[in-house]
C-alpha cells in the first residue's frame, strides 16, 4: 500500500477524532458510526477482514449499507454474525455449487437421477418455441444457503430492527433507478442486490423486477449518512472502472458494462467517507471465487493494518462518552420456526396439491431451517420448478406463514450431447423430455444415440400417490451393437447383437435417494456373425423376466464422486425362452441344434455396490463390489454378463479395469475394485484402481488359472463442458497385456 496515502489516512482519522471531541462532546451524544461495503463480486470476500478488525478493536457499528457482495457480507454482520463467524462460513463454501445454473445431484429425486447430467446442451421448449431465460443462473442453491444463514432473523421484516440497522440496493430493470431494499425478506433483498444482469436471473421485489444495485449505487455512502451516521467507514473494492488489460474474464466485462452508470456517482460517495479503505486486490478479478482463501487473507491483512486506528477510535469514544456495550456475538439463538400456514404463487402447470405433496411440511410444527431446505430441495429436485423462493410472513398470535413464489420449468426440453468410447464409437445423442404428457404428474422421454452402434430408450412414468413417492413406469430399450467374442483373451469372432427390451415397473421411494420396485420384462434378442461372408451364424431368443429391484444413490456428484453410495440390486426369474438358430454356408441355410446352450428357466441375481469416501480436499477413496449369478450351467450367450471396461456402456455390463468391454462373458462373477482418486486441479483427476474377480464358479471347478481375474489401471479424468473425459492405461495379469480405454462425453 502507498505509504504517503497511508500517512494521510492516519492524519485524517486523528483529525476526525478531534472534530468529534469539539463538536459533539457538548451534545453528550455519542457519534454514530456507519459502515459501507461496496460490491465487487468475489472481491467482496475481502470485506470480512475489515469486520474482524472492527470486532477486535471493539468499535461498535451503528448502521450498515452494502451493495451486491457487500450486501451479503454487510447483512450477515447486521444480523449478528461476527467477522470470525463470517470467515468460518465463507472459507468452505462451494461457490460453483451456489452459482450453479442447474440443480445439484443432491437435490435430485431418485427417479430423476438416471437422466441427470447426461447432456451437454439443454434447451427448454414452450408453446413450440425455444425459450431463453432472463439470466443464466436462477440460484436455487444460493437461495437455500442464504435462507439457512439468515434463519435467525427470519421474522424480521424491517431491516432497521436488525441488531445493526441495514440497507442494501438494487436496480429497477424497467426504469434503471436505484431501489432501496430495507424491508421484507432479507434473503430476497440481498439476492436482488447481487443479480448481475445476464448472469443471475432478476428478482421480484415489491412488484419491481430488480437486478444488481451496483449498476447505479455500488458504494452507498450517502445512504448510510442519511440513516444517521456521523462518521463513515467506506470499504471499496475497485479503483473505478477497470483498465482494458485488467478485463480478464467475461464476468469482468459484464460487470464493467453494468457499472458504467455508477462510475460517475462514485466520487460523490467517496468524498463523504471519513475513512476510505481500498484493499490491494490487484491481479484478482470479480469472478475469481476460486481464489476465495486468498481474497479473505488479503482482507485480513488490510484489517490488521487498520486495527490500530479502529482501536484508537473505540478507546477515544469510550474516554469521551463513557464505555459502550460492545457485543461481538449478537446472533439470535432460536432457529426453530413454527409455521401455521403455507401458500404458493406462480403455479401454472402444476397444482397446489402437487407442490405441497412434494414439500411434505405440516402446519403448526417446529422446523429447523435445514429441514425446510431439505423439503424445498425435494420440490426443486422434481425438475418441475426452476426456482422455489419463500418468505416468512407474520401471522396471527405470533404465528408464522410461509409463502412460496415459484417459477416453473417449461414442460418440454430438448437435449444434445456427443460421446466417443472405444466400444460403441462416436455417437450423437438426442433427447426430448416432456412432463404431463397424456396425464398430469407424469414424465415422458425419448433418447436416441445416432451411431454405427445405435441405441434408443423411451420411458414414461406417472406418480400414483399424494406424496409423489410411488409411480408406475414403462420403458423400452433398443440396442444394436457389435459384440466381440473372446476365447482365452483372444478375439475369435464378432456378433452383431440386437436387443429389444420392453419393461413395466411399479416403484416406491423408501427415501429421496432410494426406491424399491417390482417389474416385468419381455426381451427379444438377435445375433448374427459379421466376420465372414461364406459362413454366417444367426440366433434368436425371446423370453420373459420377472424381478424385484432396489436402487439407492446419494453420491455427491455423478462423475468423479468423492462421497456417498450407489447401490443397484436385482433378483429375478427368466422363463419361457424361445430360441432358434441357423447358419448359412454358401447360401445354404441349416438349423443348428439349440442344445448348444441351455434354455431352462433360471434365477438371476445381481448386485453392484459402490462407496466413496472423501479423505481430505484432494484425495478420495472408493470401493466397489459386484456380484452376478445365473442359476444355469450354460446360459444363452447374450444373457450372460459382459465383463470389462471402465464405464457402464451397454446392458449386462460389469466394469473391470484391465479388460476391454466384453472380453469375458460369464453367468457368475464376484469382483472387488479399490480406487484412490486425487484432484490434481479443479475438475482434473488422477485415479488409480485395482480389482480382482472370481468368475465361472457355478459351472466349473474352482481353479486359480481358469476362474480368477486381476487388473490395474491409472486414469486421467477431466470434467469438461462436453462431459467427462477419461483416458485409462490398464494391465491384466492373466494375459500380461497393457490396454487403453477412452471415453469422451456423456454415455448413453
Amino acid at each position: 500500500m502507498n505509504h504517503k496515502l497511508y500517512t494521510w489516512r492516519v492524519c485524517t482519522l486523528i483529525s476526525c477524532l478531534l472534530l468529534f471531541f469539539t463538536v459533539t462532546h457538548s451534545q453528550s451524544q455519542r457519534p454514530k458510526i456507519g459502515l459501507t461495503l461496496s460490491g465487487g463480486g468475489a472481491k467482496g470476500l475481502a470485506h470480512i477482514g475489515i469486520l474482524k478488525a472492527l470486532d477486535s478493536a471493539g468499535l461498535k457499528i451503528d448502521y450498515i449499507t452494502g451493495t451486491s457482495m457487500g450486501s451479503i457480507i454487510g447483512a450477515l454482520y447486521a444480523t449478528g454474525y461476527s467477522g470470525d463467524d463470517i470467515e468460518k462460513l465463507a472459507r468452505p463454501l462451494d461457490w460453483e455449487l451456489l452459482f450453479s445454473a442447474s440443480p445439484q445431484l443432491s437435490s435430485i429425486s431418485i427417479e430423476e437421477k438416471s437422466e441427470y447430467d447426461k447432456y451437454a446442451l439443454e434447451i427448454p421448449v414452450e408453446k413450440g418455441k425455444f425459450k431463453i431465460g432472463k439470466g443464466i443462473i436462477a440460484g436455487q442453491e444460493l437461495w437455500l444457503k442464504l435462507s439457512e444463514l439468515f434463519a435467525p432473523v427470519y421474522n424480521v421484516t424491517d431491516f432497521s430492527k436488525l441488531p445493526i440497522p441495514f440497507k442494501c440496493f438494487g436496480t429497477d430493470l424497467e426504469t434503471g433507478d436505484a431501489v432501496t431494499l430495507d424491508h421484507g425478506n432479507i434473503v430476497t433483498a440481498v439476492r436482488a442486490s447481487m443479480a448481475i444482469p445476464s448472469i443471475f436471473t432478476p428478482v421480484n421485489y415489491d412488484g419491481k423486477l430488480l437486478v444488481d444495485g451496483g449498476i447505479v449505487n455500488n458504494f452507498p455512502v450517502l445512504d448510510v449518512k442519511q440513516m444517521g451516521a456521523d462518521y463513515v467507514i467506506g470499504v471499496n473494492l475497485n479503483e473505478g472502472l477497470l483498465k482494458a488489460d485488467d478485463l480478464k474474464t467475461s464476468f469482468d466485462i459484464l460487470l464493467q458494462l453494468a457499472f458504467f452508470k455508477d462510475a460517475a456517482a462514485f466520487e460523490k460517495h467517496r468524498a463523504q467517507c471519513d475513512l476510505f479503505i481500498l484493499p490491494d486486490l490487484k491481479g484478482l478479478s470479480t469472478g475469481d471465487f476460486a481464489a476465495g482463501d486468498s481474497l479473505i487473507n488479503i482482507g485480513n491483512e488490510t484489517g490488521r493494518l487498520y486495527y490500530p486506528h479502529f482501536k484508537r477510535m473505540a478507546d477515544s469514544l469510550n474516554a469521551i462518552y463513557g464505555p459502550t456495550v460492545f457485543v461481538k456475538d449478537r446472533l439470535p439463538k432460536d432457529n426453530k420456526i413454527k409455521i401455521s400456514e403455507y401458500s404458493v404463487e406462480g403455479l401454472a402447470h402444476t397444482t397446489e396439491n402437487f407442490f405441497f405433496g412434494l414439500l411434505d411440511l405440516q402446519k403448526n410444527k417446529d422446523y429447523s431451517q435445514d429441514k425446510i431446505n431439505t423439503s424445498v430441495r425435494r420440490v426443486y429436485g422434481s425438475r418441475y420448478y426452476k426456482i422455489a423462493r419463500f418468505d416468512f410472513l407474520p401471522g396471527t398470535n405470533d404465528s408464522t406463514k410461509m409463502h412460496f413464489s415459484v417459477e416453473e420449468n417449461p414442460l418440454t426440453a430438448v437435449k444434445f450431447a456427443l460421446n466417443y468410447n472405444d466400444f460403441t464409437k462416436l455417437s450423437l445423442k438426442f433427447n426430448i423430455t416432456s412432463r404431463d404428457l397424456l396425464f398430469k404428474e407424469s414424465r415422458a422421454l425419448a433418447s436416441v444415440a445416432l451411431s454405427e452402434n445405435p441405441r434408443i430408450y423411451g420411458e414414461y412414468f406417472k406418480y400414483i400417490n399424494k406424496k409423489r413417492t410411488a409411480r408406475v413406469v414403462t420403458d423400452y430399450y433398443f440396442e444394436a451393437v457389435d459384440f466381440p467374442v473372446y476365447k482365452d483373451f483372444s478375439l475369435t469372432e464378432t456378433f452383431r447383437s440386437i436387443h429389444h427390451i420392453f419393461d413395466f415397473q411399479l416403484q416406491k421411494n423408501i427415501t429421496r435417494n432410494a426406491y424399491a420396485g417390482i417389474g416385468q420384462q419381455f426381451i427379444s434378442s438377435k445375433i448374427r456373425t459379421i466376420e465372414t461372408a461364406d459362413l454366417i451364424s444367426k440366433g434368436y431368443n425371446r423370453y420373459w423376466y420377472s424381478y424385484l429391484t432396489y436402487r439407492m444413490n446419494n453420491v455427491n456428484q455423478k462423475y468423479f464422486p468423492t462421497s456417498g453410495w450407489n447401490v443397484k440390486t436385482e433378483a429375478g426369474y427368466v422363463y419361457s425362452q424361445n430360441p432358434e438358430f441357423e447358419y448359412t454356408q454358401k447360401d445354404s441355410a441349416t438349423h443348428i441344434d439349440t442344445s448348444l446352450y441351455s434354455y431352462d428357466d433360471y434365477v438371476n441375481l445381481f448386485m453392484d455396490v459402490s462407496h466413496y469416501t472423501s479423505l481430505n480436499s484432494k484425495f478420495s477413496w472408493s470401493q466397489r463390489i459386484s456380484f452376478a449369478y445365473i442359476s444355469q450351467r450354460n446360459p444363452y450367450i447374450m444373457n450372460r454378463y459382459m465383463i470389462g471396461g471402465t464405464n457402464e456402456i451397454v446392458r449386462n455390463q460389469i466394469p473391470f479395469v484391465g479388460l476391454n468391454e466384453s472380453e469375458v462373458k460369464t453367468g457368475s462373477i464376484v469382483s472387488l475394485q479399490l480406487g484412490l482418486q486425487y484432484a490434481l486441479a479443479k475438475k482434473v483427476f488422477i485415479t488409480g484402481r485395482a480389482n480382482a474377480a472370481l468368475y465361472d464358479f457355478y459351472d466349473k471347478p474352482l481353479d486359480a488359472k481358469n476362474n480368477f481375474l486381476s487388473g490395474y489401471g491409472l486414469s486421467f479424468g477431466y470434467g469438461s463442458l462436453l462431459g467427462p473425459i477419461e483416458f485409462t492405461a490398464m494391465y491384466c495379469d492373466q494375459d500380461k497385456t497393457v490396454r487403453t480405454n477412452i471415453n469422451i462425453g456423456f454415455n448413453f
